[in-house]
């Protein structure tokens, strides 16, 4: 860290990057909530539908519905897939620091240089590690070079699901925490990078291409039916999320990482104005890209998202 000061013309941004369910929402959820946020500060998501911010801090709503006034006198945005437009719509407002929260399959420094925008600067990279899988997905034929890049490119590593895995640390020189640390988001909010001549390149090794398809539901399925479907899943799938609503279970919250499966009920009364799933996957072949189009990126996938629309 350093106190050297960023110019006062220029709105820091810090990334917050990591695998795919690394707990990157998890660090967002507990930002928001955090007393100590700043005033002016911006907070810019993937999806809103994966944040849950406290009835009690949202104030006001956009027209849109991307920006979201708190009670803190801070803002949350969706940024979706255009960066430049969401910081131009923060140039806007009284902004004093950006919370930039990357793509689970982003590396950080890519996203950097284009943080490197107008009015704005790249403060620091921070990169969750998720402890208990990071050994072996980082061996990953597949992602493993994409894990390493991401590690690689840090300024400020921080270790989550340390309780799965409590031995566990990184044999490097980038600063890590665990993310139970209780100095976490001050650490997050105060770290800089300030050191440019040793700045790490983005990775030039090919990197995996991922595909997203989105699952519209359109009635209600069983829990049993969607167990079934995603415990099926294979493994060029992964990350699958979303709210799906059950005729015996209510709404539940799915988040599907690798193999890992969890489902949670998800309160009635917040009436979610989206329900359905995203999948994120993997397309190593120009065969599975091509699927991709229509469905998952293998045959085998889409004949499992066409059950869940055919209710059986």
């Amino acid at each position: 860290m350093s106190n050297s000061a960023v110019s006062s013309d220029s709105i820091p941004i810090t990334l917050i990057g990591g695998y795919l369910g690394v707990g990157k929402t998890t660090l967002i959820n507990k930002l928001l909530s955090h007393p100590g946020l700043p005033p002016g500060t911006a907070v810019l998501v993937n999806d809103f539908g994966d944040i849950n911010i406290d009835e009690s801090l949202i104030r006001s709503e956009s027209d849109d519905g991307t920006v979201i006034g708190l009670s803190n006198g801070c803002i949350c945005c969706s940024i979706s897939d255009d960066l430049s437009k969401a910081l131009d719509a923060l140039r806007e407002i009284p902004v004093k620091h950006v919370i930039l929260e990357t793509s689970g399959v982003a590396e950080p420094l890519r996203v950097w240089r284009h943080c490197h925008y107008p009015g704005f600067i790249p403060k620091a990279a921070v990169v969750l590690v998720d402890a208990s899988k990071h050994a072996k997905r980082s061996q990953d034929k597949y992602v493993g070079s994409l894990v390493r890049a991401q590690v690689e490119q840090a300024h400020l590593l921080v270790l989550s699901k340390t309780d799965l895995n409590p031995g566990f640390e990184l044999n490097r020189l980038t600063p890590q925490l665990s993310n139970q640390d209780p100095d976490l988001i001050d650490t997050l909010l105060g770290w800089r990078h300030i050191d440019e001549t040793s700045e790490i390149a983005p990775s030039s090794s090919l990197q995996p291409a991922f595909r997203t398809y989105t699952w519209h539901q359109a009635q209600d399925i069983t829990q049993a039916l969607l167990t079934d479907v995603l415990s099926t899943l294979d493994e060029s799938v992964h990350r699958v999320k979303g709210l799906v609503a059950t005729g015996d279970a209510g709404l539940l919250l799915i988040n599907r990482v690798g193999d890992s499966l969890n489902m949670h009920c998800y309160p009635q009364s917040a009436q979610p104005e989206h329900l359905g799933l995203v999948f994120i996957c993997r397309s190593s072949s120009s065969h599975e890209m091509h699927s991709a189009a229509s469905g998952l990126g293998t045959s085998s996938i889409a004949s499992q998202i066409a059950r869940l629309d055919a209710g059986n």
